[in-house]
């Protein structure tokens, strides 16, 4: 059991809480969201809305049962609170108005600067992953650098078409690149360079990218399936099977990952530390 008498773990708490009920809410009622500019934008949601709602429940689990002073345990509260920031920075900074807007705002900023802080006690404490001798970086290396590979070449395709050959105007559903190609896709480079030379950094960085990895797709093959159900075909089901086949390769991956990591042996590590 978590101290809970440490800020971070209530306001990780009230985060997660706040998520699971706003994505039940959304689901239960897609009313409540306003008309967007693209139409798929309902089917959109309700994809995403499922896939909040079992992630907010695995994160509360993970809050309330698990030992947080565990290295596997903090990487996964950085990986579910990356999930968190992304998904309503992109509600955020995508206008995806709803009476929950200014929530919105609000899980995106909590979900930063929890992000920044648990990472910054994992670095003054040097508190890093040791990697066991059946830990896989070669191949862990390889399927994140040819993830990032593949779906870079698919946004950017789309984007060049959209802004440099039709010069067309975005829609705020297209936000979503501007976070991949700047912030996420970058990160997980880094991770699987680091990774690959042995950097204990470049170990914790790979256990949030699987994670961001293994969260953020099946939403998008649930959109696609409630698109096809509404709508009667979907809109890129090749995709949906490049999703699919990824999402299982990562979780393989990270169970591997959570196995064969360990945490360091550093002398009075603390949640409590900071």
């Amino acid at each position: 059991m978590n101290d809970k008498c440490d800020k971070k773990y209530y306001l990780t708490l009230l985060n997660t809480l706040m998520t699971l009920a706003i994505a039940l809410i959304s689901l239960i009622n897609q009313t409540i969201y306003t008309e967007r500019i693209n139409q798929i934008s309902k089917y959109e949601l309700m994809g995403q809305d499922i896939v909040t709602i079992f992630i907010s429940v695995v994160f509360l689990f993970i809050i309330i049962f698990l030992n947080f002073n565990k290295i596997q345990i903090k990487i996964l509260w950085l990986g579910c609170l990356l999930y968190q920031f992304y998904i309503y920075a992109y509600y955020s900074f995508g206008g995806v108005t709803s009476v929950f807007y200014l929530l919105y705002i609000a899980i995106t900023g909590i979900s930063l600067f929890l992000f920044f802080f648990i990472l910054s006690d994992i670095i003054k404490m040097q508190n890093y992953p040791v990697a066991g001798k059946k830990y896989p970086r070669k191949s862990l290396s390889i399927f994140l650098w040819l993830t990032v590979l593949m779906v870079t070449i698919i946004e950017l395709q789309e984007l060049v078409i959209k802004t440099i050959i039709d010069k067309n105007a975005l829609n705020p559903f297209h936000v979503f690149y501007v976070l991949d190609l700047s912030i996420i896709f970058p990160l997980i480079i880094i991770a699987s360079i680091l990774n690959f030379k042995k950097s204990e950094f470049g170990y914790l960085l790979s256990g949030i990218s699987l994670i961001k990895i293994i969260t953020i797709l099946p939403a998008v093959i649930f959109n696609d399936i409630f698109h096809k159900i509404y709508q009667g075909h979907f809109i890129d089901l090749t995709f949906d099977i490049i999703a699919f086949f990824i999402t299982i390769i990562g979780i393989i991956f990270i169970i591997l990952f959570l196995r064969n990591i360990e945490s360091k042996d550093v002398s009075s590590t603390s949640y409590n530390s900071v």
